[in-house]
């Protein structure tokens, strides 16, 4: 295979029976295999032979339909003798094609066409372009009759199929034509239009868009998108092919952030799905140019397998996982990689930058002219982050820019509380949060209370809420936003701010020339908490702070960085910090009688690995290892703190275990996109993750 090709792909033949892809591994059992590569679904299933096993691959990318209403003539009735509707597919090995199959709203006759490479030169090409090779024998008009869609089942869905073979038709692609185009054109004889899926896929998950058509035979290609975004719409189209063998498929090899622990297990999940006996090994390197060391991975249990990673603070770790069968297939993941960050030395403040505004530099220029020393952490950088880093012993006070990663609860804070804030709270830190969105990204929209037992009454100290009250997104008119801010008497925090003539602000909601179309919530204090400011305009609060006896917490909803006055943000981030900073409990080693909350990831008695695929649709696994025999229980939560599944409620013994979620409600509904957290619960522990539901 050309080294042109291996760059474009982001992946490399190591020799011409390895593949290398990028694969997600959705659901098996001992029959079937469905994985997907970028946008191409593959459900593989091995067949007997007079000549032996194959692999029969059934390739599709359109989102199956919950009821026949979801497909339609999406290009709206543009289609016409003389187009083409077109597919780009990609193999995961090289193989035979036996079958092409369209799902048609009307009947007629047309014809099929083959097109490959679809790959060229580090991009994508059309057929109708140079280097292009139609493949498929030209056959007669193909007859097409029309689907009755009534009597299509969701478990069943209804084919028109060009059988290759008995056209003595098969095409077999080698190496360099894993990706091909399938065409589809609608001759003079009956005008059988094809469907659509009627599904926006997104691009930022399942790649550019696959699925165009010409329209009034112009030569042009369209693809149907969402207008005003690149998601895109699919044909209804699907391929058949046949693989002498194929490789073991490896799968849920986590993205891992960046960390302050000096090793970490790797683990892999790893199927193969023709019975061939097959090893697993990962081989990693310190450094891009460090000597790959290699070592055999461990089986534990099902079809995981794990490895053991050493290495020093400063040290960026590559990795990558190979799976060869006895035959010798095989298939690598791509390279992976995370650094272990060194630890900083005394420092007590971590700033945590998840900022949707982009204002992080401006607490950095802040901080630096105040002469704090802090620790700067952007989760966009170092691709998330983990309880190394916020459980670091010398660290008092958390400086928290939320996004859209919530690292801070909300309301159920056994349920969402993912990053063990409230842990970190209880062992004697500091919080310091600005927010002006933190209601509204868990779907608390409007006026609202909370009560004991919400994060946010508990550990803020807020009781009522409004979120977004200026939502007009009018930047002209002002809404009730509040530009200036008064400080409330006797608050312990903003004392320089406490009369008209000293208000703090004005704020700018604009960043360079950009408006921000966003204004603060309201937020007042529960019978524990303290109001810091409030709107000059609207008097409504906008601060909360919050002294219990472990810990001390202060609450923005509004964008204290956008103070015209550099001089005012820096005076009330000063005050504020050294107002939290006079809690030293986190760091008074003779400290006993405290509950120190231990995070989820030092936890000895089990382990919680995560969901894959994330987001997802339909189908989610959530995997965990046990340590101990106990009782295990799995449950699935909304927003709300609302319990819409359980997935388990059994005792368990030690190993691990995988178990799906079909996004449905107990009583069977289908849940909508959004948000939802997984709670694992093993006798009186617990821990929680947060998954996406695309639908």
């Amino acid at each position: 295979m050309g080294k042109k090709l291996v760059v474009l792909l982001c992946l490399g033949w190591i020799s011409a029976n390895t593949l290398a892809k990028n694969i997600e591994l959705i659901a098996y059992d001992k029959h079937t295999v469905l994985v997907r590569t970028a946008a191409v679904y593959h459900r593989l299933s091995v067949q007997q032979t007079a000549s032996g096993s194959i692999v029969v691959d059934t390739l599709y990318y359109f989102q199956p339909p919950r009821s026949n209403a979801d497909y339609s003539d999406f290009l709206g009735n543009h289609q016409g003798a003389g187009d083409t509707c077109i597919n780009r597919f990609t193999l995961l090995a090289p193989g035979k094609i036996t079958k092409l199959m369209m799902q048609n709203m009307s009947g007629g006759t047309a014809n099929w066409f083959l097109w490959a490479p679809a790959v060229k030169d580090n991009r994508y090409q059309f057929p109708n372009e140079s280097g292009m090779v139609q493949l498929l024998a030209q056959p007669a008009d193909w007859p097409c009759l029309k689907l009755n869609m009534a009597q299509q089942t969701m478990d069943s869905l209804l084919w028109n199929t060009y059988d290759l073979a008995v056209e003595n038709s098969i095409v077999e692609l080698d190496s360099s034509q894993l990706d091909f185009w399938v065409g589809y054109r609608l001759d003079n004889n009956g005008d059988p239009k094809i469907y659509q899926d009627g599904v926006y896929h997104y691009q930022w998950s399942e790649g550019s868009c696959r699925s165009f058509t010409t329209i009034n035979n112009s030569g042009d290609w369209f693809g149907i998108f969402q207008p005003g975004t690149d998601n895109w719409v699919a044909h209804m189209m699907q391929v058949e092919v046949v693989y002498e063998k194929i490789p073991p498929i490896i799968s849920k090899l986590p993205d891992l952030c960046d960390t302050f622990a000096a090793s970490r297990t790797i683990w892999a999940e790893v199927v193969e799905i023709e019975g061939d006996n097959f090893e697993v090994n990962l081989t990693s390197k310190i450094g891009l140019n460090g000597q790959p060391e290699i070592q055999e991975m461990n089986f534990d249990t099902l079809n995981y397998f794990w490895a053991n990673l050493e290495y020093n603070p400063g040290d960026t770790v590559y990795y990558y996982v190979r799976a060869e069968d006895s035959t010798g297939m095989a298939q690598c993941s791509q390279w992976k990689s995370f650094v272990c960050v060194p630890p900083p030395l005394e420092t007590h403040i971590l700033l945590i930058d998840n900022s949707g505004i982009q204002t992080g530099d401006r607490y950095i220029d802040a901080l630096n002219r105040l002469g704090l020393d802090f620790f700067y952490w952007n989760l966009d950088e170092h691709k998330g982050i983990d309880t190394t880093v916020i459980f670091y012993p010398d660290f008092l006070t958390l400086l928290v820019l939320d996004g859209d990663d919530m690292i801070l609860p909300v309301t159920d804070i056994e349920h969402q509380d993912i990053y063990n804030i409230a842990g970190f709270l209880n062992s004697g830190g500091n919080l310091l949060l600005v927010d002006m969105d933190y209601f509204y990204r868990w779907d608390l929209i409007g006026e609202g209370n909370f009560e004991s037992g919400d994060f946010a009454y508990d550990f803020l100290g807020i009781e009522d809420y409004e979120s977004d009250p200026d939502d007009d997104y009018n930047p002209d008119n002002g809404g009730i936003a509040d530009t200036l801010l008064l400080s409330v008497a006797k608050n312990p925090v903003t004392s320089a701010f406490s009369v008209d003539s000293l208000a703090y602000g004005p704020l700018r909601y604009q960043i360079g020339d950009s408006v921000i179309l966003n204004w603060a919530d309201f937020i007042e204090p529960s019978n524990d908490g303290r109001q810091v400011f409030r709107g000059k305009i609207s008097k409504r609060g906008l601060a909360v702070c919050l002294e219990s006896k472990y810990y001390r917490t202060a609450t923005f909803c509004v964008p204290i960085e956008l103070a015209e006055s550099t001089a005012e943000f820096y005076s009330l981030l000063d005050s504020t910090l050294a107002w939290l900073n006079e809690n030293t409990t986190r760091l008074d080693t003779t400290f006993s009688d405290i509950e120190r909350q231990q995070p989820v990831a030092l936890n000895s008695s089990f382990h919680l690995l995560g969901n894959y695929p994330n987001p997802f649709n339909p189908v989610t696994t959530i995997s965990f290892e046990l340590m101990e025999r106990d009782k295990v229980t799995v449950r699935i939560f909304n927003l709300l703190g609302e319990q819409v599944a359980e997935i388990l409620n059994a005792e368990l013994k030690p190993g691990i275990y995988f178990y799906n979620w079909t996004a449905k409600s107990g009583n069977g509904r289908l849940l909508p996109s959004g948000i939802y957290i997984y709670r694992l619960e093993v006798g009186s522990q617990s821990a929680a993750g947060k998954m996406i539901l695309l639908r």
